[in-house]
């Protein structure tokens, strides 16, 4: 297990895993029959697509790091996988993984793709609350949907 917060004690966000944590399974939602995963760096990213694509229908993990020790566990469990959706952070990093991820399941036999928030947004998450947001105000009527 994982733990994540949004404050701590000095109301700055705080990040821990707790003692016995085994990094090779992530956060993830198993969609029978999908054939594809969609991949995120946290799991609140992970919800956020769900709410905010709640048509798309596919498996999804979250990683709890750049690192795709939890993809490798779910891709084994699932032999029936044939896609994967990297959704990582729009930031240096995540982009940086997700081309490097993107490569090395390509090489492996996976259809792969990478699919970002749109600028400014940094993750899935604060894009949604963004749309919340101005769908509050009236400024937007619905939902983004699936490309």
């Amino acid at each position: 297990a994982s733990m994540r917060g949004v404050f701590d004690k000095d109301g700055k966000g705080f990040k821990c895993d707790v003692a016995g944590n085994d990094k090779r399974y992530g956060f993830h939602f198993y969609c029978r029959g999908s054939g594809e995963v969609v991949v995120f760096e946290a799991a609140i990213d992970l919800m956020s697509h769900i709410t905010m694509f709640p048509e798309h229908r596919a498996s999804m993990v979250a990683l709890g790091m750049l690192a795709d020790a939890p993809l490798e566990t779910f891709l084994a469990e699932h032999p029936e996988t044939e896609k994967i959706r990297f959704c990582l952070d729009n930031d240096g990093p995540g982009r940086k993984a997700a081309e490097s991820l993107k490569e090395k399941y390509q090489g492996k036999g996976y259809e792969t793709e990478i699919f970002l928030p749109p600028e400014p947004y940094k993750d899935f998450n604060q894009w949604n609350v963004e749309l919340k947001k101005a769908q509050e105000q009236g400024k937007i009527r619905e939902t983004a949907r699936v490309i």
